[in-house]
């Protein structure tokens, strides 16, 4: 088996084409930027161009896209010229709509694009399923996202991008059979994790579980994300100053600020942090949740390893269909699960009748 891995020099994708390497699976990155520390074969390649994309990727047998989700919809369309199997790593909630639009065009070539396989999306989605198999369809589902750091030390590990959008762009909620929207971070409610994450105050923000939800999971009344953690303040305070990527004195906010970060050498890995996805389905008086805390590993932090691995885990249970479906349709809960363990990923899942 050979998997291509568009974004595979990056933070997240670095940890999916570690995880393939380590399964005996034969990896090609394209990339603009060469990957370090790994022998490996490369392509450059850049997405802008899915002619030139479709043509390196046809001699694979899947893609995963690692690459910042803009770029989505264009990979997407590389491997539908390909011929090829898609997985990414998740995309925001318009992405997500975005992408479930193209259902028909990879029935059509009889292949399959499995989107949102990364830690959340990805993890969060089978969890999902994992509960809904249990218990059928609860009345609500929460989706909580915590972080804990083990140094003091601040560093971007995930898009800049994402996050800034993630700190502007209105969230959405799913209440009573139809989307509400509401500004960015204008919610909150403290969560416990286990440990080492510990009490965190999590925030609503835009997030793709709330595209397929409402469908995967019928009758559901009410879903909604919030997430929180170490250094999520200065986050905040950054995508008031720069997260609408207004120009000024000629330079576009964002552009200024991811220069400004690598400047200062903030954007990358310290190797310490600690995740916790947790989904918890409430159903009148009974409460379910299942949580899974991602650990670092191989320099990578939690936020990175728990992103790239999903999509690797994917490819080696061979996850098959027609069209396009997020993780909850295709991917089974228990095997997922035990490759998860296997990794050293812990799962917890907790039940009471007490709200």
């Amino acid at each position: 088996m050979k998997v291509c891995v568009i974004g595979g020099s990056g933070l997240v994708g670095s940890a999916t084409v570690k995880d393939l390497l380590e399964n005996s699976i034969e990896v090609k990155i394209i990339d603009l930027r060469k990957p370090k520390g790994i022998d490996v074969e490369y392509v450059e390649g850049d997405l802008n161009n899915v002619n030139d994309i479709s043509t390196k990727i046809k001699e694979c047998d899947y893609v995963i896209n690692a690459a910042q989700y803009y770029f989505n919809l264009k990979a997407m369309d590389a491997c539908l010229k390909a011929g090829v199997d898609y997985i990414d790593l998740g995309g925001l909630f318009w992405m997500t709509m975005k992408q479930l639009e193209k259902n028909k065009e990879f029935e059509k070539e009889g292949l399959l694009a499995l989107i949102g396989m990364g830690a959340e999306p990805g993890i969060t989605n089978v969890a999902a399923r994992f509960l809904h198999e249990l218990y059928g369809t609860p009345k609500a589902i929460k989706i909580r996202n915590g972080w804990r750091s083990l140094s003091n030390e601040f560093k971007f590990n995930w898009s800049v991008d994402t996050q800034m959008d993630e700190m502007t762009m209105n969230a959405p909620v799913w209440e009573n059979g139809k989307y509400e929207y509401y500004p960015a971070l204008s919610k909150s409610e403290e969560i416990t994790f286990s440990e080492p994450i510990g009490k965190v105050k999590t925030y609503l923000t835009i997030h793709s579980e709330l595209a397929t939800f409402p469908s995967s999971f019928s009758g559901v009344e009410y879903v909604d994300w919030m997430e929180g953690g170490d250094g999520f303040d200065v986050v905040i305070t950054l995508g008031k100053l720069f997260g609408d990527n207004k120009e000024v004195l000629g330079v576009k906010s964002r552009d200024y600020l991811k220069e400004l970060l690598r400047a200062k050498n903030l954007i990358g890995s310290q190797g310490d942090e600690w995740e916790s996805a947790k989904v918890i389905f409430e159903n009148g008086d009974f409460i379910s949740e299942i949580e899974v805390i991602i650990p670092p590993k191989y320099g990578f932090d939690a936020t990175e390893y728990g992103a790239g691995i999903p999509s690797s885990i994917a490819v080696q249970m061979k996850v098959d269909g027609e069209g396009v479906f997020p993780p909850e349709k295709v991917v089974k809960p228990e095997e997922f699960f035990n490759h998860l363990k296997k990794r050293e990923f812990a799962i917890y899942m907790k039940y009471s009748k007490e709200i």
